[in-house]
């Protein structure tokens, strides 16, 4: 790429950053991270919120990395001169870092001391199969109802599999379903980035 085309790309990813930050789904975001703060502190009333609350409310926080892509203005999908790949990055880079911001904050709720290397992996892994299944859910079904089917995924992959298959069955990120924690997590990991950059290069325009 020439430094013409980055000084360009650069230029694109000024300008959108006010679109992208304003037709993001804030509200949602600040729901569903007031749900999953309420759903670790009552953890810590019942007992350990290591082993549910805290996995649920992690999925919770990336059930809303699910709808990123989604545009009720296209602003995300219509053909311009910006690539869709890079529209998306812009969105995920203003998006992203809050909901680490959150995730991060609820690890510290009640008698929490931080983030393990469980939790980080499986939270990482969680977010990058959201934006994943969003980028393959919004080309299927379309730039506004992608949300849910990656939604689906994410809940399957997180929730249900290790409920499914797991002895004993758990959510808790220290016990999946197949191997161990690193092995199971950063697996996830890869396989959503290769799927999402898969589906960028694919169906870029």
């Amino acid at each position: 790429m020439s430094d013409g085309s980055i000084s360009l790309r650069r230029a694109q990813g000024r300008l959108l950053l006010w679109p992208s930050t304003r037709t993001i789904r804030w509200v949602a975001f600040a729901v569903l991270a007031c749900v999953g703060a309420i759903a670790v502190w009552t953890g810590d009333r019942r007992g350990d919120p290591s082993k549910f609350a805290l996995p649920a409310a992690t999925t919770l926080i990336c059930l809303w990395l699910c709808f990123l892509f989604e545009d009720l203005a296209a602003e995300t999908t219509d053909p311009t001169a910006t690539p869709l790949a890079a529209r998306r990055a812009v969105r995920t880079a203003i998006a992203l870092p809050a909901a680490a911001a959150a995730w991060f904050a609820l690890t510290w709720i009640g008698p929490l001391h931080g983030p393990t290397g469980a939790m980080a992996g499986s939270f990482a892994a969680e977010a990058l199969l959201a934006l994943a299944a969003a980028a393959v859910g919004s080309r299927i079904e379309g730039p506004t109802r992608g949300g849910f089917p990656a939604a689906g995924a994410l809940v399957f992959v997180a929730i249900v599999l290790p409920v499914w298959l797991g002895h004993p069955p758990a959510i808790e990120p220290t016990h999946p379903p197949f191997g161990t924690p690193l092995t199971y997590w950063s697996a996830i990991a890869a396989i959503s980035a290769i799927t999402l950059a898969w589906a960028h290069l694919t169906w870029d325009r």
